[in-house]
């Protein structure tokens, strides 16, 4: 009888000994299945095991490639196409880049509303409070929230549809021989620049998730940006039975208009509802439309289960605040949103309220306040000791962030007190410009500054 490896003797009293290391572990699933990625053959199906894929896309994502090459290996055979990895060019066995590609989530390519997503959101709604519920229709009252974050605007290979993404515009053989030289300009504006996303949460705040992706342009009006939200806004009121209608992932506005989930009528007037819309749906539509059944569960028999969105939030930018404006005005053509109201969204409110107080003088209380100065006065002598057990140097500091611990701490009311209390706050001054501006950058202005004077006064209320 052959006597055993002691590597096999040591793996096995590890096994035995129950310590933690079993068939859970990462470095047992690693031996296993790297002993079976080398002895694989072409007629043999191998597959990775999804951990193993992903302990090693977390290494790369750490990493990068080239630690994930420092411990796999070039992993390459010396003459022909070989599916085995060859232990002359294997340091550990671990899943190949294209493995790894294959098991990535596919890229997310277009805007509108996510299929699967809106459909699950109005299933989990059962759990939420109803505006509506009647035997006819059953409708859950929704509130959105649209943000967006900077990306590097690129055009990225997505394998899992084997398209480029990141462009307004699908790149294909096509558009190559058609365009062969473009000009920079072209480039740029047909490149997203920001990826956004919008939130729906029911009004009782027991149901949230994402339901849809915008992405942005360097350059995007305020019309496209209410033109993008109303799309939104009118998927997002499509009852869940005509939803199912949908194949494709992302559903638009003419995906709806296509099915014909239409609850309009013609003959109603602001005064109130036509003889036939009265006996179908009685008071409980009133004169809007998104609160009524779809006519085609009306034909079915079926109980409509729909959402109304009665507001959305956005930060303040200016194509934003157009967009808003828009869905406000009594000219709004679009009777879908009629039940939509905008608001600012309150956390970028802050932030920019934080931001005012870092770069100009607001008058609050009487007072000018400036939180640069604040921050000079937690680092003199004189100040310091009362300052710094109250307000810490990270809140003062002027930076792009929706921290509002930062905005509740630097204006707490014991920091105003400390500063006031202390005797070496009226005689306490500081520079203009800094000192590293003033010194290399001084051409043209004057030597000293002599005083401020008063100009826009900001007032918060």
């Amino acid at each position: 009888m052959a006597e055993l490896d002691p590597l096999v003797v040591a793996l096995q009293n590890a096994i035995d000994m129950g310590r933690g290391f079993d068939n859970n572990h990462i470095f047992y699933k690693i031996i296993l299945h790297g002993l079976s990625a080398m002895e694989q053959d072409s007629s043999n199906d191998f597959e990775w095991q999804k951990d193993i894929v992903d302990f090693t896309a977390s290494v790369e994502s750490q990493g990068g490639e080239k630690t994930v090459n420092l411990l796999r290996g070039p992993g390459k055979a010396d003459e022909s196409y070989d599916p085995r990895l060859p232990w002359k060019f294997t340091n550990i066995p671990l899943p190949s880049k294209s493995s790894r590609k294959r098991r990535e989530t596919p890229a997310v390519k277009e805007n509108g509303v996510i299929n699967d997503h809106i459909r699950n959101l109005v299933n989990l709604c059962t759990v939420a409070t109803p505006l509506i519920s009647t035997e006819q229709v059953v409708v859950t009252p929704v509130c959105l929230s649209r943000d967006a974050m900077a990306i590097k605007p690129s055009g990225d290979f997505d394998k899992g549809s084997n398209t480029i993404v990141g462009l307004v515009n699908p790149i294909d053989i096509d558009y190559v021989k058609a365009n062969p030289f473009p000009e920079p300009e072209t480039i740029k504006s047909n490149l997203y620049s920001e990826a956004g996303a919008i939130i729906a949460t029911t009004l009782d705040k027991k149901v949230t998730l994402h339901i849809a992706n915008d992405f942005l342009l360097s350059k995007t009006s305020g019309e496209k940006v209410f033109e993008t939200v109303s799309d939104v806004v009118r998927v997002t009121q499509t009852c869940v039975d005509c939803l199912r209608l949908c194949n494709s992932s992302i559903i638009t506005a003419q995906s709806v208009k296509d099915i014909g989930c239409v609850s309009e009528c013609a003959d109603c007037t602001e005064a109130g509802l036509c003889e036939q819309c009265d006996s179908v749906y009685g008071s409980t539509a009133a004169e809007h439309s998104q609160l009524r059944p779809c006519k085609r569960c009306v034909v079915n028999g079926l109980q409509c289960k729909k959402l109304v969105v009665l507001a959305i939030s956005m930060d303040c930018e200016s194509n934003n605040q157009t967009a808003m404006n828009t869905m406000d005005s009594d000219d709004n053509p679009n009777s879908h949103v009629g039940l939509t109201r905008s608001a600012p969204d309150a956390v970028h409110a802050g932030k920019k309220l934080y931001r005012a107080v870092s770069n100009w003088w607001l008058r609050i209380d009487g007072y000018r306040v400036n939180n640069i100065i604040t921050r000079c006065l937690r680092t003199f002598d004189a100040t310091a000791a009362n300052l710094r057990p109250l307000v810490s140097d990270s809140c003062l500091r002027n930076k792009d962030r929706m921290d509002y611990g930062a905005i509740i701490e630097c204006t707490d009311k014991k920091v105003q007190r400390a500063v006031i209390a202390n005797p070496a706050y009226p005689e306490t001054t500081i520079t203009v410009f800094p000192d590293p501006f003033w010194k290399s950058k001084s051409q043209g202005l004057l030597e000293s500054v002599s005083d401020i004077c008063t100009g826009i006064t900001f007032e918060c209320t």
